[in-house]
């Protein structure tokens, strides 16, 4: 494919709150064309109309259409339910369309491996139809920059941590059914998974978890407050607290006003904390010992930078993400986030539900592949 090509992108669940993010963004990019969207309900029919594209009902007939030659699609976004993206991911991968699926990959590990396999399965053919995962902050500029700092070494060695993702859901969030049940509606498998697969990517993979379970307030199934901690492979220790049942402003969403809809705070939500200093995220400030080398202690003053501000840009993660699915489809680069990492963040989720269940330290499994 010449490196100049307009990639023609799918919206499958275009018509829903995720979907329609992923819509503008790709209509707003040069490199991409919104060639269709995949909606079934009369949402979907409406947008449709409104852009002047086609919609379809299925992958299936999406598919029909492309090889009757009325139809050109490079890669499909996947902005659905959670439980369907797996069966949505292979259709799209065995009919040579590539897919950005939304977070989570899969509700359970085993699934999400069978979508690797049929990719794998893929470009053994010569296909050029990739799996990527949607965890969109990996893109966010406060975790590049916090990632770029953390290569350069400008903490030293980074030993411990501390996180919290707490907030409080509005009751009109829980009139969907699913949300309150165990299995794909709690506050681990929707937000967590968010905060891990950061996590993995700033520190590496995850070794064990163990995890205490909160008391409920709602009486619903799902899990509302969780406190853990994580062990990773590179030896750093942290603590990590979760709850959609709180009023708080320590959350992702609120303190990087990365969300719209949520009013931004900007409160730190990560402490990193190093052999040669500490820093706060989203606040990007660093803590360290200024010209005091190894003879930094306790006792002598620390220093403030904030210099790692200045990486901070206006770019949308959305749009870095949707430009990396347009260079991976070009065959300029492997996906920032592919199938294999999304599938490693859903290995670290399992982990952490079964030791809330069991209440016993839980070591996370590494995907077969």
């Amino acid at each position: 494919m010449s490196s100049q090509a307009t990639i023609n992108i799918t919206v499958i669940g275009g018509a829903g709150l995720i979907g329609r993010r992923h819509v503008t963004h790709v209509l707003d990019e040069p490199m991409t064309t919104l060639c269709c969207i995949v909606d079934p309900t009369p949402a979907g029919a409406a947008l449709a109309a409104e852009l002047q594209i086609p919609n379809y009902p299925s992958v299936e007939a999406l598919v029909a259409a492309r090889n009757a030659g009325s139809l050109t699609v490079d890669a499909a976004i996947v902005a659905t339910p959670n439980t369907t993206h797996v069966p949505l991911g292979l259709l799209c991968i065995d009919n040579d369309i590539s897919a950005l699926v939304e977070k989570p990959i899969s509700i359970d590990g085993a699934s999400a491996i069978s979508l690797l396999r049929a990719a794998e399965r893929a470009q053994a053919r010569g296909s050029t139809a990739r799996v990527l995962v949607g965890h969109h902050r990996r893109h966010n500029p406060y975790i590049r920059a916090t990632k770029k700092a953390l290569d350069a070494g400008v903490l030293g060695r980074p030993v411990a941590f501390s996180g919290a993702w707490t907030l409080l859901k509005d009751a009109k969030y829980f009139d969907v059914e699913w949300r309150r049940k165990n299995g794909s509606g709690g506050p681990i498998l929707i937000n967590m998974i968010h905060e891990i697969d950061n996590l993995r990517y700033l520190f590496g993979d995850v070794e064990r978890v163990y995890v205490e379970r909160g008391k409920e307030t709602r009486g619903y199934e799902v899990e509302e407050t969780i406190v853990m901690t994580l062990r990773f492979v590179c030896g750093l220790v942290g603590t990590f607290v979760l709850s959609d049942a709180v009023a708080s402003p320590y959350n992702w969403e609120s303190a990087s006003g990365e969300n719209p809809l949520i009013p931004k705070t900007g409160q730190a939500v990560y402490t990193i904390m190093g052999t040669r200093g500490s820093m706060t995220v989203p606040e990007l400030r660093r803590w360290h010992y200024d010209g005091q080398g190894a003879e930094g202690s306790w006792l002598t003053p620390m220093a403030i930078d904030d210099s790692l501000k200045s990486e901070i840009d206006d770019v949308p993660p959305f749009t870095l993400q949707l430009r990396d699915l347009v260079a991976v489809q070009r065959g300029e680069k492997e996906p920032t986030c592919s199938g294999v990492e999304g599938c490693k963040s859903l290995f670290v989720v399992e982990a952490i539900t079964k030791s809330m269940e069991t209440g016993v330290p839980v070591m996370v499994e590494k995907p077969q592949l």
